[in-house]
């Protein structure tokens, strides 16, 4: 192996197959919001079917992966666009609720200079007012009304009045794709433009708020409320349009191959392929020699008959060729430790591994642990109502296996080993008589006479 001088040939191999996996992630996560179902876990099929060619597949994904860019670009923009009329819209409504909501009220009948009719006659007039009072409306998140008013009361030293209307339909983030709740926002302040207006613009910019105009009377708020409807539900239908037209795009990709229909879905096929030709590169890269490459490896002994039949199987009708050339000597270097495992035993062996692996030709003493193991956790756990819990967990992964070997690789390597637990745990809790944390409606007299039932 050349570990010594580090060459690397097939690294821009590798380099490449890493820029595929990246546009499969993110092409991944693209389908991901749209709710497709990709259809994944049949390895097996991918391995019987596979037949692809690196540059056709690479070719492919560069291609999808500028489309795919450009449809996230445009539903960013009409997502964005259909926010914004939305957003707007909500602003005009609550204008025409503030601006019609307080109707002129009738004066009684009494003499004018009265109190209740002075009392009731505005300090200061309509027209002077709006010469007096600035405005600023948009819309913020609503998780930031509390901060925005706080920033707004300091930078303004009291000089400002906020009123919040919330969103009741929630907005989707143009970005991530996710709903955010937003609020309405008017501010008034003293004073028509000048400091006061620029320091309120900056804290609303800072705040990520979306700045919209604020209607002059209700009229104008009627009139534009009607146009903003028009308008969204225009935006609203070219969106929906938009996301269809991406649903027909991906359905070629969530459909199997011709070349392997009953496998996966094309993409996760890809995704496979590329798991499949980075590991070979990368043991490529560790092998020595430019035209004929050489590597040493460790196999066990009794597998060299089945090794050499599969390279020959593998030469038949081949220009290229593999030749397995065994060195019977060690040399300086100790062999490293093989341990052949089956379904029931790999769980135990990985818990015999945590604690260290034995040396080459020392005792496993994994054997033994496939007893003692669930033995010592059924008389820790010791109850018959946990360890039918627990059988049943077992008894359910054992029949699901199938399902659980790519999606829940842990509980498929572990599903014996919680099935033996749970009979453990049984028997142990018949042994202390105990049941949910109660005791059995029976005792044990004697090994001959059986039970007898106790008043409980």
């Amino acid at each position: 192996m050349n570990s010594r001088d580090m060459r690397r040939p097939y690294r821009k191999h590798v380099q490449r197959i890493d820029e595929m996996e990246r546009i499969l992630r993110f092409m991944f996560e693209e389908m991901g919001r749209s709710g497709v179902e990709i259809m994944k876990n049949r390895v097996n099929e991918f391995l019987e079917g596979e037949s692809y060619k690196l540059e056709s597949v690479e070719a492919e994904l560069q291609g999808l992966y500028s489309n795919f860019v450009k449809f996230k670009d445009n539903s960013a923009t009409l997502s964005l666009q259909r926010n914004q009329a939305a957003e707007e819209a909500q602003v005009v409504s609550t204008a025409m609720t503030m601006l019609t909501g307080g109707g002129p009220s009738v004066a009684p009948a009494v003499d004018e200079e009265s109190f209740e009719v002075s009392a009731k006659r505005p300090l200061v007039g309509a027209d002077e007012l709006a010469g007096r009072l600035g405005h600023l409306s948009g819309v913020v998140l609503k998780a930031d009304e509390k901060r925005l008013a706080r920033a707004l009361w300091r930078t303004g030293r009291g000089n400002t009045f906020v009123k919040f209307e919330p969103i009741n339909e929630k907005l989707e983030d143009p970005k991530t794709g996710l709903p955010v709740e937003k609020s309405v926002f008017v501010i008034y302040f003293q004073g028509v433009g000048g400091s006061m207006q620029q320091k309120v613009l900056k804290v609303c910019q800072a705040f990520g708020a979306n700045i919209y105009e604020w209607p002059v009377s209700a009229s104008a708020a009627t009139a534009r409320h009607g146009y903003l409807k028009k308008q969204l539900e225009e935006k609203t239908s070219a969106l929906d349009a938009y996301k269809n037209f991406m649903l027909v795009e991906m359905d070629e990709l969530l459909r199997p191959s011709p070349q392997n229909p009953v496998g996966n879905s094309m993409i996760e096929e890809w995704r496979l392929f590329c798991i499949k030709e980075k590991a070979t590169y990368s043991i490529m890269d560790l092998c020595s020699g430019e035209i004929a490459l050489r590597v040493n490896v460790w196999y066990p002994a009794s597998d060299e008959a089945s090794i050499h039949a599969l390279l020959n199987k593998v030469n038949s009708g081949s220009q290229q060729g593999a030749f397995l050339t065994p060195d019977k000597g060690f040399g300086n270097s100790m062999p490293p430790t093989y341990i052949r495992t089956n379904e029931y035993t790999e769980a135990f062996q990985d818990v015999i591994d945590t604690y260290g692996i034995p040396k080459y030709q020392e005792a496993n003493p994994a054997l033994l642990t496939v007893v003692t193991f669930p033995f010592i956790f059924g008389m820790m756990y010791g109850d018959v109502g946990h360890g039918t819990l627990l059988l049943l967990a077992g008894i359910w992964m054992c029949r699901n296996s199938e399902s659980l070997r790519y999606t829940v690789p842990a509980l498929f390597t572990g599903r014996y080993m919680v099935f033996s637990m749970g009979i453990f745990a049984i028997f142990a809790g018949f042994m202390y008589n105990d049941f949910f944390f109660e005791a059995e409606p029976f005792e044990y007299r004697n090994f001959d006479g059986g039970f007898e039932c106790l008043n409980v």
